[in-house]
């Protein structure tokens, strides 16, 4: 029998509850997002589910879906799914219009920090694990790095390099916008930025800062390939000093220019470079 609950106060909705802060995500390794299609993703993925709450008014429709999405695992994860009263679910839920059902899961292993990194094409194919590369500095919006991901999964962008200031990628927002991309790419997160894009020159990669700098060239007059790794900066002051030094060139995208048109949004302009780097 599923386990009810009707607190507001009980220790696994309050867990559940507290995900909501990157500081406990990362205390405890585990993130949560709401909905159907998120939950069925993530057993498709084979992400490690940690708990389930579902809500009690539509509990006979959503348990079969449930034990549907697990298959063989059913009896594994049968002790750790919850039956929610409406007070206890709200206290979860971030959602204006919720399906009904909350999955908190286990952090995932395709997602890897790395403190710092020796500047050697052996190291950095090590981590990156080769295949299409993009970078991102300091992109802070969860939305927009939701997207971002979710653009990677549509044009076959197999690792996502990040600053280890962008937005959280477990961001409820960031894990939302994703749509399920997030449990299928390799994502790197690095407190040198800089250090691995060297690194990724030294491996034979073409490092392309997309910036309007000095030297920049039309990106549709650089041949951009499959093999080159774009670097797309923060929404308001785009890329760094040091990461274009890092960089083997830069690259714009032509656009009209008048009053309000200053830059595109930042993951409109990855998903843009995405697709010329096919």
């Amino acid at each position: 029998m599923i386990p009810y609950i009707s607190s507001r106060h009980n220790p696994a909705v309050m867990l559940a509850a507290s995900l909501s802060d990157k500081k406990n995500r990362e205390k405890n390794r585990l993130f949560r997002f709401d909905g159907k299609k998120l939950f069925a993703e993530a057993c498709a993925c084979g992400i490690e589910i940690y708990s389930v709450f579902l809500l009690e008014s539509k509990k006979d429709e959503l348990t079969e879906f449930v034990f549907n999405c697990v298959g063989s695992k059913k009896i594994e994860l049968s002790d750790r799914i919850y039956i929610l009263s409406e007070a206890a679910f709200d206290r979860i839920s971030e959602e204006k219009s919720p399906e009904g059902i909350i999955t908190v899961a286990k952090y995932i292993d395709k997602i890897r920090k790395i403190a710092t990194i020796d500047n050697t094409a052996a190291s950095c194919d090590a981590v990156l694990r080769g295949g299409r590369i993009m970078a991102f500095e300091s992109l802070r919006d969860p939305g927009n790095l939701g997207t971002v991901i979710r653009t990677a999964a549509a044009l076959g962008v197999g690792t996502l390099l990040l600053s280890s200031d962008c937005a959280d990628v477990y961001n409820p927002r960031t894990v939302r916008a994703a749509m399920g991309a997030l449990f299928t790419r390799n994502i790197v997160i690095t407190d040198d930025l800089p250090a691995m894009l060297r690194a990724l020159g030294a491996a034979g990669r073409r490092t392309v800062a997309a910036a309007l700098t000095d030297g920049a060239r039309d990106a549709d007059r650089l041949s951009l390939s499959a093999d080159d790794c774009v670097v797309i900066g923060n929404e308001g002051h785009g890329l760094s000093a040091a990461a274009l030094e890092a960089c083997d060139t830069a690259a714009i995208l032509p656009m009209e220019r008048g009053p309000g048109i200053e830059s595109l949004n930042a993951s409109v302009a990855a998903a843009i470079f995405m697709w010329l780097c096919r």
